[in-house]
């Protein structure tokens, strides 16, 4: 999948590759307007972390060329799509040529005339992407992680939020990942509208399984197969009543946000479940303040922890260890 940010200038500058079409194998999510890209990637990039492919036009952004260039940086640090920047009449002797190559970004497009600019781009696009530029090469992350023992079955986890956009499914998908890397059989059941299911079945190239999908060792569906895993995670999101799998679930786990304008909706939730255990997961909170509104927050039925950015939506290692703290009194011999 495709996400292109894109100026009103060149809204339709991708119209030629025909992705837009139904039934494309690379589908086109465009936005047009104005952008900040470190905004951007902090507080709207993990709803289209699943997205492979990122395209950024230049004059769409607000950034100054410094600016631009460490924001690319950011973003490769936190996500993992290949990225294509359209910035016409881009020298390759400039600052931000030399910087986005520095960052390992190869995909640039600078030419100047409409049909040069297409070729340029459907070359970006292609499997193999723009090679007539030596980016420097990203280290790679270190693979493997420790691995343990899980004799329970049919662990049911509930993954709720306090309001739209908060986590909760980005949270039960990198559980879910997390669980299976460390050696649980898991199921991650899709119980809200957001629809992702599809969407990642294409875009990671999943296994059809059932009326399901694997991936990594879990399997996605709307119903949990008929043989029993470890662990069955829900993703509720926003919770507007205490549904039976809620109430029933072995673990409930609540998102909520910690910043002014989340906060009224968060202890909304929480009053909700006021006498329920629930371990209350707050996401992108300050260092500085965690210990204030863990205080604030915690009480005999609500544990409080906090999540960190996680750079891609089935990347469970972001927060392997608030995850263990989690499920410790599930690991055989723990």
């Amino acid at each position: 999948m495709i996400l292109y940010l894109s100026s009103t200038q060149h809204t339709n500058l991708l119209d030629f590759t025909g992705f837009y079409e139904s039934g494309s194998e690379l589908p086109i999510k465009k936005m047009v307007g104005n952008f900040v890209l470190k905004q951007f990637i902090i507080y709207d990039m993990r709803n289209f972390s699943h997205f492979t492919e990122v395209v950024l036009d230049r004059i769409a952004f607000g950034d100054s060329d410094e600016e631009f260039a460490e924001a690319i940086e950011e973003f490769l640090t936190m996500y993992g799509p290949r990225i294509t920047v359209i910035c016409e009449g881009l020298r390759q002797d400039s600052s931000l040529f030399q910087a986005l190559l520095n960052s390992g970004v190869g995909n640039i497009v600078c030419d100047t005339e409409i049909a040069a600019i297409q070729c340029e781009i459907a070359e970006c696009l292609s499997e193999q992407g723009m090679t007539r530029y030596q980016p420097k090469e990203r280290a790679k992350k270190a693979e493997g992680c420790k691995r343990y023992r899980f004799d329970c079955e049919n662990i049911h986890i509930a993954v709720i939020s306090s309001q739209p956009r908060m986590g909760a499914t980005t949270t039960a998908i990198g559980l879910s990942s997390w669980l299976a890397a460390v050696g649980a059989s898991v199921y991650y059941i899709e119980e809200n509208d957001s629809g992702i299911l599809t969407g990642m079945a294409a875009d990671y190239d999943m296994e059809q399984t059932g009326d399901g999908w694997r991936l990594d060792g879990v399997y996605y569906g709307n119903s949990p197969l008929k043989e029993p895993a470890n662990f069955i995670i829900h993703d509720i999101g926003i919770m507007t009543s205490l549904n039976e799998t809620v109430q029933t679930a072995d673990m409930l786990l609540a998102v909520c946000g910690t910043k002014p304008y989340e906060l009224p909706h968060s202890m909304l939730l929480l009053k909700r479940l006021e006498t329920m255990d629930a371990y209350v997961l707050c996401p992108f909170t300050h260092e500085k303040v965690k210990g204030d509104y863990s205080a604030f927050l915690q009480n005999d039925f609500h544990k409080v922890l906090f999540l960190e950015y996680q750079p891609e939506l089935t990347d469970g290692m972001s927060n392997a260890k608030t995850y263990k703290t989690m499920l410790t009194k599930y690991i055989a011999g723990a």
